[in-house]
């Protein structure tokens, strides 16, 4: 079947294992009437750093972060820091007024689905490249609403907020839909991803959802309508933080870092950026300057020092032979690279960092992500890999252990949990679509694809996802 359009709603936060528990209880019975009911209910692994904007790329851009340069919610640029004193693209974070700049800052390799779709509509999301001036509902709002969910407590409000645009923007009858809801994920971070509030918020978006499809039945537009639902990320209760900062201020760096950017604007010999809280990129200016990445094995002494660390699950850098060096707590290294063929290979040393179990050494990346889906480690090594093409990612990509994260001070008010991690809680997201799905497991990234598959439109060359449908 072909859809005339498509709503896409981003339930920010909302972890798999939660929503599938409240769907099999019959606690969101409008997301089963509408969309489960008449399509399919499923888990696809997200991408690191499982954290928003980041994430938000597979589904808009279908590219994963690492290859459209958008590593994580702050990063630092090596080679604009060490060429031009001023210049906006030195470095960035996305918390705060240069969310304006995400748009900007992404590769133009691939379009977006406004881009795709003209006639389209976006609430309360930054990643909204070619959506028109009247399209993007939240264009001078969208700072208020997310402070507003994040400092006062009251992100239902600001769902109720996005749930009204969405229903009057049906009147535009537009092509493609998204909108973001965040209360799951606020109330998350300031509690505990099980806590009353947070489950209320998935009960608020059933209840939205039920405004939405009774709307279109009315309308006759239902059946011509593909509805989705996914997340971008999982979150886990977080009890201790680790100030890498301050780590790396120990070590004897002059460490550059947000939100104090004039602390070592012109001085820094390193950098940490960290996304979700639960990952981290480390930057340290190798003996050739800024100008190149430093390799994982000048970083040999740093690297042992994080690993030492209890917070510290996953480190991984490039080597000297510019393939992915992983290691981590359990012991062991590996490295990872993608050959000429696009086969991902996968070589282990005195054990597997990953804990994977039998993995052949050489692997196409759909049968990557089937023998690591059911793993601690959903699709890590693709993830890892993806990443650390981006020239703005760290010289060390870090993965949080469950329960810690990585920044200690400048988080008000203070986060008690954490995503972006590569561990399985933070990168299976929930996915529910109004059409049946036939491949057994899914990436988020996949979602672009089956979107302009659905709707009647050829698939552009060069994205990393592929359809759901055939």
């Amino acid at each position: 079947m072909e859809f005339n359009s498509c709503i896409f709603i981003m339930a920010d936060g909302a972890r798999a294992d939660v929503f599938e528990e409240l769907l099999g209880r019959g606690d969101l019975p409008n997301i089963s009437r509408y969309i489960v009911d008449r399509g399919s209910f499923f888990k696809a692994v997200s991408v690191f750093p499982s954290t928003t904007g980041p994430a938000y790329a597979p589904f808009i851009v279908g590219r994963f972060p690492g290859r459209c340069n958008l590593p994580g919610i702050r990063w630092f640029d090596r080679e604009q820091y060490s060429k031009r004193l001023f210049s906006y693209r030195r470095f960035r974070s996305y918390v705060g007024i240069e969310t304006f700049l995400m748009n900007s800052d992404i590769s133009t390799d691939s379009k977006t689905l406004f881009e795709v779709f003209p006639k389209s509509i976006s609430i309360l999301n930054e990643l909204n490249r070619g959506v028109s001036f009247t399209g993007d509902k939240t264009r001078f709002m969208r700072i208020y609403y997310k402070i507003k969910s994040h400092f006062t407590n009251r992100s239902d409000e600001v769902d109720l907020a996005a749930r009204r645009m969405l229903l009057k923007s049906l009147g535009d009858f537009p092509q493609f839909s998204f909108a973001v809801f965040l209360g799951i994920d606020a109330y998350s971070h300031s509690n505990h991803p099980f806590h009353r509030r947070v489950l209320d918020s998935y009960l608020q978006l059933d209840e939205t959802v039920g405004h939405l499809g009774d709307a279109l039945a009315r309308e006759g537009r239902l059946d011509e309508t593909l509805l989705i639902i996914a997340s971008d990320h999982g979150l886990t209760p977080t009890h201790s933080h680790l100030d890498t900062v301050e780590f790396m201020s120990q070590l004897g760096f002059k460490t550059f870092h947000y939100p104090k950017v004039y602390q070592h604007f012109r001085d820094a010999d390193a950098a940490t950026m960290i996304s979700g809280n639960a990952m981290a990129h480390i930057y340290v200016k190798s003996p050739n300057g800024w100008g190149r990445r430093s390799t994982f094995e000048e970083l040999n002494k740093i690297i042992e020092r994080l690993i030492e660390r209890q917070e510290i699950d996953i480190v991984a850098g490039i080597d000297e032979e510019g393939r992915v060096r992983i290691t981590g707590k359990r012991g062991g290294e590996a490295t990872a690279w993608i050959d000429k063929e696009g086969y991902l290979n996968y070589r282990t040393f005195n054990g597997d960092p990953f804990d994977y179990r039998y993995l052949p050494e050489k692997m196409n990346i759909d049968e990557a992500l089937e023998l690591t889906y059911n793993t601690n480690y959903p699709d890590g090594i693709l993830q890892v890999v993806q990443l650390l093409e981006s020239p703005r990612s760290g010289d060390l990509v870090v993965s949080a252990n469950p329960g810690f994260d990585l920044r200690a001070r400048h988080e008000k008010p203070e986060h008690c949990s954490s995503h972006g991690g590569l561990f399985k809680e933070h990168m299976l997201v929930p996915v529910t679509i109004s059409a049946k799905v036939n491949k057994p497991y899914a990436r988020t990234v996949d979602l672009y694809p089956t979107i302009l598959n659905l709707m009647g439109y050829s698939l552009p060359a060069g994205i990393d996802g592929v359809t759901l449908v055939r």
